[in-house]
């Protein structure tokens, strides 16, 4: 199975994977007269990669604007249609450990990476529900699987994520869209450069966007995570009675 999609548009394209994605679309379309749409809230790193790859088209929105991110759909829709595929990869994030736990950081979080994907969604569904058809990519992130150190802030909005397509998959059955979960492992971006401690499995963001562009043209699986043997090691985690599971991760913070 190889699918087709005319029109892309990817939520969080000004660089790390969203960025890397659209190049990997640009550089292998899909269909004929594709159509790539990049949207984030840095306009002036759109407009650049949009000079790079002649033929994307730049939007500029702020997820955490409701009414923004539908006047941007809105753009979208008159100008191509109502996209086949939306890739959600709006995100932020800051390690935090509990000497600077903070309420504020968490809310931000929240903001930007559970609530800006909520905003993309209700317009997304409602109109592709409608129409009967169309493809929604979540990333979320293998930190969602269970309580890491120092991400307080970030993998609680990563769990909600991988939660909400969970419940959303099974009741959009029969409705003619396919609501998919995304959970990278670490990806070198300038957010994981924030990080203190070494990486398991580093990949490019490069390296992520062959993952996500053969899974998202080759199959309909809910969910698309890797890289692979990192992603066996997490899910083991998830399996774990807390005893073992606290003992483990009192190694890493020590390590």
């Amino acid at each position: 199975m190889t699918k087709s999609f005319k029109t892309i548009w990817i939520v969080g394209a000004s660089a790390g994977i969203g960025a890397a994605l659209a190049r990997k679309f640009h550089d292998e379309p899909t269909s004929d007269g594709q159509n790539i749409i990049i949207s984030a809230r840095n306009s002036d790193k759109l407009r650049d990669l949009a000079t790079e790859m002649p033929g994307i088209t730049p939007v500029s929105i702020d997820v955490t604007d409701p009414n923004a991110v539908k006047t941007a759909l809105n753009t979208i829709e008159q100008q191509f249609g109502l996209p086949d595929l939306v890739v959600l990869a709006a995100g932020i994030y800051s390690p935090m450990k509990v000497s600077g736990f903070s309420a504020e950081t968490i809310r931000s979080h929240i903001d930007t990476n559970y609530m800006g994907i909520v905003n993309c969604l209700e317009p997304l569904l409602a109109r592709m529900r409608v129409r009967k058809s169309g493809e929604i990519a979540v990333v979320a992130s293998v930190a969602g699987y269970r309580g890491l150190p120092n991400a307080a802030a970030y993998g609680p909005t990563k769990a909600a994520l991988i939660n909400l397509c969970e419940t959303l998959h099974t009741e959009l059955t029969g409705t003619g869209v396919l609501l998919r979960v995304i959970n990278p492992g670490f990806v070198k971006t300038r957010l994981t450069d924030k990080n203190d401690f070494e990486m398991p499995y580093l990949l490019t963001p490069e390296q992520a966007a062959n993952f996500m562009y053969r899974d998202l043209c080759k199959s309909n699986d809910f969910e698309i995570a890797f890289p692979p043997p990192f992603v066996r090691q997490l899910k083991l985690t998830r399996i774990l009675p807390y005893g073992l599971f606290f003992k483990l991760m009192r190694k890493l913070v020590k390590a």
